[in-house]
Parts: C-alpha cells; structure tokens; sequence
C-alpha cells in the first residue's frame, strides 16, 4: 500500500519513502512509525498505543519516542513548532494531520480535520454515538473522595460498555484527561468522542454531592446534568445505583440530542444513522402520520446500511404500532412484518436488547406472552438497566397475573428512566398491576396520570376505563371509552382481551364484566 501526502509517497510493501522520486533515508523503526501514523490518520494515537505497535517487547521512554518523532518530522521537512504533518497532542500522544491519499482507493480522502467542520457536507455523518467518561474533579478532596472520584467514571464504563448502541472510550484513554478539559473539542480531537461525561465531587459535611453532565463536544452544548446526594459511608456502595440511573438517562438523551441536530438537515444528507435518530424521534410520537414518516426514514437506514440491526429491530416496532393501534386497517399484515423484521434484527444482531426485546413484542402480537417473556427477559440479561425492558416484561407479568412481579418491574422502569417517553404507559401498566393486586386507591392515583400523556394510547384509554370501572369511578371510566370511540377505529374489548389475555380466570372474569358494563 502506497501513502501520498505533499510531495511525498511512502510505499508500505517496498519499505521507501520518497519525496518525488528521490529517496528519503528513514531508520527502520521511524518508518514503521511513521506507517502506523498514516494507518490511524483519522485519530489521534496514545503514546501506550505506539509503543505497544513498534515497540512490542522493548522499554522505550517518553523521551526516546519523543527523539523518534523529531527525526521523522527532520526527514519530512517538519518540526515541533510547525507541525505541518504530525502533531503532539500533549499529556496523550500524537496525530497525522496532513492531507493523505491512497493511489487508487476511490474512497481516500482528506484526514478528518482536528475540530468539527461547520460548512455544509454532501452527506451529514453521524455515525454511532461516542461516549468519553472522564475522572470526576475534587472539591475539598480526601483520600476517600479520591477514590470516589476514579471508582464513578469506572462503574460507568464498564456499565455502558455492555450497550450495543453507543461505542465507550476505554478508560486507558478517557482517564488521561485527570481534570476537566477547558475546551471539550480536544477531547472530540483526541478520542473522537462526540460526548463526554464529566462529574464533580464535593464534601458537605457527612455527605458527598455528585454532579454529573453530559456535554456534546462538537457543539459545546450541555445535553443533560443531574446531581446525587449520598452519604460519605455509602458512596462506594451506591456507585453501581449511580451508574445504572445515569446508563438510563443517556438511553433517553443521546438520541433525543441526535434527532434535534438532525432535524433541520436535509433527508437526501443524512446517513443511516441520522436517518436511524430521526426515525425514533417520530415513532416516539404515537400517531399514524408520524408513524409512517418513522418508517421512511428507517427503511433509508437499511437501505444505506442492510446491516444496521437495531434500524431492523425499530422497523419491528412501526409495524407493531400499525398493528397495535390500528393505524391501518390491514393489521394482520403489519404483525406479520412485525415479526419479520425482529427476525431479520435478531440474525443480525443477536447481543442488542432492543433486538431481542422487539422480538419479544412481536411474538406478544400473536398471543405467545411466555415466549415474549423469555426474550423481554433475554433483554435484560443483556442490559439490567434498560428501563422500557423492564415496562415491557411488566406488561407480560400482568398478563400472567404476576401482579407483585409486574408493580416492581414498572416501578423500577420508572425508577431508571422518569422522563422516559413511555412514562404515561409505564403509569397506565403500574395502574393495571396495582388493581389485580387489590390496591384500588393506587390504580386509580397511576391512570389518573396515565391520562395527562400528551397523545394517550388507545390501551391507556381502555386500561383505565377498566381501573375507574372496576374502583367505583363509572363517569370516568365512560369517558375513557368516549375517547376509544372518539379514534374512529373498530377497537374493542375483544381486541384488548386478545392482546391482554389473562391467565388467571377470576382476574379475567372481573376484567370482563367491567368492559361488558361498559358497553365496550
């Protein structure tokens, strides 16, 4: 392979360096430097990484490598101050900046610049989401904060790591920025990072305050911040809870942020990415005509990249929508796409929870709640801390008249995520558990605030009609129905008892007659 940068040409196979056609003298070790630079130009490479690629079984200083450099960029023309073609990026390693191409490689181009490119692109590249958790700064530091302060970030990595939507800088290379960097675009420059999470700790008294944000670094922009109070003797203990409500709050935010950058950018500049975000932002809006825009862009993901699962896995769940809320009149045909499209996102991956959980939700279409179980459970085993699995597996525990099993679950959902986008059916699911449980008082407190949801579902509707029926609250309950009704749509208490088939025969009886009262 053959690099082209200036008026130089480095040829990997044939180990010459030349600049036009005359030869330039490298030492072996420099020039395989040199190659390794070139290889990895569209990132900065840490010192660790360099030396572990040259230098495998050598000891070599900071001080040697640094000399190595120096003859490299003395061989080029270069020096440290103009830095025309490698760049120290200080305290981390260094970057290849220059412009490089590959003879014959239709798909070389230009190295990505050292900070964001603002000027319009032919296609906008979001990629997948990149995540830098940073050693949280010290206010009034003990040596037991101290320990906090590394303990956090780590918990934090090594949760996130499990997600499959989102990649995680290695805590090798995040926690090399000891202190809060001033100008986040080193930390996008230097790691590639399009956000980083950053923390404070500070001693008050028997307590310690944990302040968490969320940053963008391409746009300077603060997402999300939230801070935790806990006592100074629990705090190593209670890490694992910090950790698990911040991975929640970023399965919400990340994406949330991605579908307001993109949604000013034309359809025909966006990746498959872009599309993928843009397509979940209106899926979550629960309406027929933004459920059709969702699939739109969603089959544009799959068609830039047919092997984007969780794109797979998202079609999975418009159709299951389409089917659901009889957004269409053809509903056995939308289950049936429903499941072919969690089939096909489970082939291709089967390690993503969202995968195996739209799975489970299509199977659910057809009646087979224990074999949605399984795979709402196989969701969780892959991510504990993924809040709509825990909705969902609620859902099923309902269904099975497991109604403890079923409150816990929805409570921990809300509990991960209180500002999910399916709060109102998580509130509506809890308002159903807590009636077959017997507590009526806290059924009715759960589908009151179901019902503030900005677009109600149509099983919100009838879930609560079934609470305020069941609890003594009959106008209530009719006007649930009225706003069934008020749909247009032929839903039913046939349609609602198929999805919801009870397994427990007096729970189902009393569930009955309501709706047979109700004259639905």
């Amino acid at each position: 392979m053959r690099f082209t940068f200036a008026d130089f040409t480095l040829d990997a196979d044939s180990f010459e360096l030349k600049r036009g056609s005359r030869l330039v003298a490298l030492e072996k070790k420099n020039f395989e430097l040199l190659k390794f630079l070139l290889e990895n130009r569209s990132t900065a490479v840490s010192k660790d990484d360099i030396l572990a690629a040259i230098w495998p079984s050598v000891t070599v200083t900071d001080a040697s490598l640094s000399t190595a450099i120096g003859q490299i960029r003395k061989a080029l023309g270069d020096d440290g101050r103009a830095q025309k073609f490698i760049r120290t990026i200080h305290g981390f390693g260094f970057r290849f900046v220059a412009e490089v191409s590959i003879p014959g490689d239709q798909f070389s181009s230009a190295v990505a610049p050292m900070s964001p490119d603002v000027s319009a692109p032919d296609t906008y590249h979001t990629n997948r989401p990149t995540l830098a958790v940073l050693p949280f700064s010290l206010i009034g530091a003990e040596a037991q904060t101290d320990a906090i302060a590394e303990a956090i970030p780590a918990e934090l990595i090594a949760t996130l790591s499990r997600l499959r939507w989102i990649k995680i800088i290695a805590r090798g290379s995040s926690f090399r920025f000891s202190n809060t960097p001033s100008d986040f675009g080193d930390v996008l420059s230097q790691l590639n990072a399009t956000y980083v999470l950053t923390g404070t700790v500070e001693v008050q008294g028997d307590k310690n305050v944990i302040i968490v944000e969320l940053t963008d670094c391409r746009t300077h922009t603060l997402v999300w911040a939230q801070s935790f109070v806990v006592k100074r003797d629990d705090v190593l203990q209670t890490r694992e809870r910090i950790a698990r409500d911040i991975v929640s709050v970023l399965e919400i935010q990340v994406p949330l942020n991605e579908a307001d950058r993109l949604v000013h950018v034309p359809s025909e500049n966006l990746d498959a990415w872009g599309h993928y975000h843009l397509g979940v932002r209106h899926m979550q809006s629960y309406s027929r005509k933004n459920n059709l825009i969702a699939e739109g862009h969603l089959k544009k993901a799959l068609a830039l990249d047919p092997s984007f699962a969780r794109a797979e896995a998202a079609l999975s769940y418009t159709e299951f929508q389409n089917h659901f809320q009889m957004f269409d009149t053809d509903t056995s045909r939308h289950r049936t796409l429903a499941l072919q499209h969690a089939e096909r996102a489970i082939a291709k991956d089967q390690l993503d929870p969202y995968c195996a959980l739209n799975y489970g939700r299509a199977k659910w279409l057809y009646g087979e709640v224990e074999e949605a179980m399984v795979w709402a459970e196989r969701a969780l085993n892959l991510n504990p801390n993924y809040a709509f699995g825990r909705y969902n597996n609620a859902i099923f525990h309902n269904i099975l008249c497991n109604a403890e099993t079923a409150e816990l679950e929805v409570s921990d959902a809300l509990t991960l995520s209180p500002l999910d986008p399916h709060r109102h059916w998580m509130l509506a699911t809890k308002g159903l558990a807590t009636l077959l449980k017997g507590d009526d008082a806290e059924a009715v407190t759960c589908v009151e605030q179901a019902l503030h949801a900005p677009i109600p579902h149509l099983y919100i509707f009838m879930i609560s009609a079934i609470v305020f029926s069941c609890t003594g609250h009959e106008e209530k309950a009719r006007a649930c129905v009225m706003r069934v009704r008020e749909r247009g749509v032929p839903f039913g208490s046939r349609d609602f008892l198929f999805h919801y088939n009870f397994r427990d025969h007096a729970r189902r009886t009393k569930i009955e007659d309501a709706l047979t009262q109700l004259g639905i």
